[in-house]
């Protein structure tokens, strides 16, 4: 393939696992050939990016507010039809609702290239079959990569009705960073510091402090956890807008003298090897984990509930365990399982670090993005009669 001028965008202003594909994928890209671009709002993604050492590009002026703020949209439009213009790109791979949106509006009516956008879905998240987003993908959308096929689900009535042709979906996981998490990163420095003593069983969860996460059903399984051993600490490492209604729960269920709530941490890799099990309790949203295959590459035993492509990722009783969303018994059930059998504990991490390492590199997943971006510059007779069939529908 001829190098490509690619651009990517992202909303998001803080740190998760999006922003960590975006910025592992240019990275790879730039090393490989091609001229990425990154556009997303001044923050972590911008920060990291310009200090990563690629030759990234980046535009950090866009908001990338909803379109319901009108004139904060309208300029980010103005300045994506400008960018378009200006760079030509071959390739722009949206990666959120609203720099989807700005960039489907700029490219609209900015003409000529980029000659594809793509969007990156990265969740499990209802999409609405209203007419706005029959438009998006009928019209704007030249291809859909999905990071798990459980988010397929999602475009059923697009994939039933013909708005969205199967040719223009690739399904390409998530990777993680080995260089960052691997079984030599030492923990111990963490527990130390956290006054976590030797034989004490730190339960860990390393994500954001959202409703999505699930939290409060990891609560519910210590506090039952506890009656019988005594010796565990809980840690949640990572910041959002529940912390402070998480840390009232906490304190309601008598958890406070156990529970460490971390924050932001730039030290992730060594924070989370300080775990003795990782918990990722999420009841919506995550399609492709960035903290189980973590985990799995730090050689921690774990236990997700089944959201998104956490039962791919993890063969349950196997790998790690994988329980029901919402579940704090069958949470509970999962964690004694392994508080009581460290041999199997190590037994369960050491598969699931084999299987992350072969399965989840930066590499394949480069390699296959290249190939949907191929397909989508390469366009098919399918996607264009798609369209056409689109064009035809009754305005709804």
């Amino acid at each position: 393939m001829n190098p490509l001028r690619i651009l990517h965008t992202d909303f998001h202003r803080g740190w998760g696992g999006q922003a960590a594909r975006v910025l592992m994928l240019s990275q790879e890209l730039v090393h490989r050939g091609h001229r990425v671009t990154i556009a997303a709002p001044r923050g972590e993604l911008t920060r990291r990016a310009a200090g990563s050492g690629a030759d990234i590009a980046i535009v950090d002026s866009f908001r990338f507010h909803p379109p319901a703020r009108a004139f904060s949209f309208l300029n980010d439009v103005r300045r994506m039809r400008s960018l378009l213009r200006r760079e030509r790109f071959d390739i722009v791979d949206v990666h959120g609702s609203q720099d989807t949106w700005v960039s489907a509006m700029a490219r609209a009516i900015a003409g000529g290239p980029p000659r594809r956008l793509v969007l990156t879905r990265h969740n499990t998240k209802h999409v609405r079959t209203n007419a706005a987003n029959r438009a998006l993908y009928g019209r704007f959308v030249d291809h859909l990569i999905l990071v798990d096929e459980s988010v397929r689900a999602q475009y059923a009535e697009f994939l039933n009705d013909g708005t969205i042709d199967p040719s223009r979906i690739s399904v390409i996981p998530s990777a993680y960073r080995a260089d960052l998490f691997h079984a030599g990163v030492d923990g111990q420095p963490v527990r130390k510091a956290l006054g976590v003593a030797p034989g004490d069983t730190l339960i860990g969860v390393a994500g954001r402090l959202v409703r999505d996460k699930g939290h409060t059903h990891l609560f519910q399984a210590v506090e039952r956890l506890r009656a019988d051993n005594p010796r565990i600490a809980l840690v949640l490492a990572g910041t959002g807008p529940l912390e402070a209604d998480l840390k009232e729960e906490v304190r309601a269920r008598g958890l406070t003298p156990i529970t460490h709530f971390l924050g932001f941490r730039s030290d992730i890799a060594e924070v989370e090897a300080a775990f003795d099990i990782a918990v990722l309790p999420s009841v919506d949203c995550d399609a492709s984990s960035a903290a189980i295959k973590e985990s799995m590459a730090l050689g921690i035993p774990i236990v997700a509930t089944d959201i998104g492509g956490a039962r791919g990722m993890i063969r349950n009783g196997e790998t790690g365990f994988v329980v029901p969303p919402g579940d704090a018994g069958a949470l509970e059930k999962a964690l004694r399982v392994l508080i009581a059998d460290p041999a199997r504990a190590r037994g369960l991490a050491e598969s699931a670090r084999l299987e992350v390492v072969a399965r989840y590199s930066i590499g394949q997943l480069a390699e296959s993005t290249l190939l949907a971006y191929e397909t989508a510059l390469a366009g098919s007779r399918a996607s264009q009669t798609s369209r056409a069939a689109w064009r035809e529908r009754p305005t709804l």
